[in-house]
């Protein structure tokens, strides 16, 4: 049974688990906690938890075989991280027993000389999903000594572990007879009022977990699947600019995408291309052509991708747009990303950056240095974070510029972000608003659908925008930026609207 799978089943499996009482009798002697969520969230929370959660199981199972001991650094990491994401939910009498259990895997991993990686990915993702579809069930239970358990049986998370099938085999035994109950404790059992019906689950919660389970699985799979996987997007927007001159031309056209990866060899190489097409309603492109043919794969640590790919430089800020060249991603928990090509405004363009990611936040630096048209040399130094509140993030970035112009040579851009964008869930949606100040050599061609990019001497101003997930697969937003020239003040507005769908 593929991964994915086996931890869709066993999220499916706990979801649908009935309890009888809030408190179920533990083993003789103990005093057991009930877990539950904390009283501000609500279905949809419950829903981004297991989302979060299962992104974790997907790096997991997605990690190299290859390597025993980065393996296992990767194990702890995503250890800790579950337990971070989970300690919030516990009473606070419960925190430390959990965390002791959590360790306790931990250290058994990190202890086996002969670990086989292949199946600590099967346990971790089946114990994972299970653990989490109980936790948002409200019918976990903890006892004193680190036993993690459900409600009339232990679960895998203790200090021995246990077999897939095994946990499998003690929750179908769940809802077992008054008669097979064990004896109440003697310890007496704090008293707490019954939550009403507390392992229910809405039914669209239930659908929407099903369905970011099945999205970060067919993720998870994609980079071992030795299948050519295909698929695309069709978009439709509206431009309607005001300003002089090409600042004031509204645009609409319709652009297509077709993407397919296909398997080189049995070491996880790959093929990727893209075939896009542009039609021109009113000041668009018409074109249809190749716009993407690389390959990518693991050497040792280092992911190496070599020919015509996407480059997403400095969140954008710098660049959003093809890139023609080698790149390699290395190094944890700091990612290091080295790059030597050129792009469609820039020669020999070699860039350098680190990125650390924690929980709730993350820092990068980066030098990217190129040679213009006409030969003239630009380094663009970058240093930049963000920093999440569940739901709502904050973020800002400082560009210096080795060549000056009248607007200075160091920019900034501050932003702020609301919600959670899933395309495939209806009902989702992500606000930003963001404020830009960057002289003309502190980006190449920016990401944004505003005019900056055509500014000669920079920018300055703010962008706000939406997006909405219509129907499953259809995302449509409106975006509006006022910006004006750094140095003469001249205005270029822009409403950009959009209608996507992907297939």
């Amino acid at each position: 049974m593929k991964k994915s799978v086996r931890m869709l089943l066993a999220m499916a499996a706990a979801i649908s688990i009935t309890a009888g009482n809030q408190f179920s009798d533990g083993p003789k002697g103990n005093v057991v906690y009930a877990a539950s969520l904390p009283a501000k969230s609500d279905e949809s929370a419950k829903a981004d938890f297991a989302y979060e959660i299962a992104q974790i199981t997907a790096k997991i199972i997605a990690a190299p075989s290859n390597n025993i001991e980065n393996f296992k650094v990767e194990y702890s990491y995503a250890m800790a991280r579950v337990t971070a994401k989970a300690m919030p939910m516990l009473p606070e009498g419960q925190r430390r027993d959990f965390a002791f259990a959590m360790a306790q895997n931990t250290a058994r991993i990190m202890s086996d000389p002969n670990l086989n990686v292949e199946r600590a990915k099967a346990d971790f993702s089946y114990e994972i999903a299970t653990l989490t579809s109980k936790m948002i069930a409200g019918s976990i239970n903890i006892t004193p000594g680190g036993t993690v358990s459900s409600n009339a049986a232990v679960g895998s998370l203790n200090s021995g572990g246990s077999s897939p099938t095994a946990l499998l085999r003690n929750n179908a035994d769940i809802e077992p007879k008054a008669a097979a109950l064990p004896n109440p404790p003697t310890a007496a059992v704090p008293e707490r009022k019954p939550r009403e019906n507390p392992s229910y689950i809405a039914p669209e919660t239930y659908d929407g977990l099903i369905k970011d389970l099945k999205q970060v699985g067919d993720a998870s799979n994609r980079q071992t699947d030795n299948k050519m996987n295909i698929d695309g997007e069709v978009r439709y927007h509206y431009a309607h600019n005001s300003g002089s001159g090409l600042f004031g031309r509204d645009s609409a056209g319709i652009r297509v995408r077709l993407g397919m990866d296909a398997p080189i060899n049995e070491e996880d190489w790959r093929l990727y291309g893209m075939l896009e097409g542009q039609k021109k309603i009113l000041n668009y492109n018409n074109f249809f052509k190749p716009s993407r043919l690389y390959i990518a794969g693991q050497t040792g640590e280092t992911k190496v991708t070599v020919g015509s790919f996407g480059y997403l430089m400095a969140e954008g800020n710098i660049y959003d747009s093809g890139f023609k060249g080698v790149r390699a991603d290395f190094g944890k928990p700091v990612k290091y990303t080295l790059s030597y090509g050129q792009t469609d405004e820039t020669r020999e363009t070699m860039t350098a950056s680190a990125r650390y990611e924690d929980y709730d936040y993350n820092l990068e630096a980066g030098v990217y240095h190129y040679n213009m048209a006409g030969g003239k040399q630009n380094s663009i130094r970058t240093l930049g974070g963000n920093y999440n509140f569940s739901n709502f993030g904050v973020g800002a970035m400082l560009l210096k510029s080795s060549p000056q112009t009248s607007g200075g040579g160091t920019g900034y851009v501050f932003s702020l972000n609301y919600g959670d964008l899933k395309s495939w869930r209806p009902g989702t949606y992500s606000i930003f608003a963001k404020y830009y100040n960057q002289p003309r050599y502190t980006f190449i061609a920016h990401g944004m659908n505003g005019k900056g990019s055509l500014m000669e001497n920079g920018f300055k101003g703010y962008g706000v925008g939406i997006s909405y997930t219509l129907a499953e697969n259809m995302v449509a937003g409106t975006e509006y930026y006022n910006l004006s020239n750094k140095n003469d003040g001249s205005k270029g507005n822009t409403w950009w609207n959009y209608l996507t769908r992907y297939f």
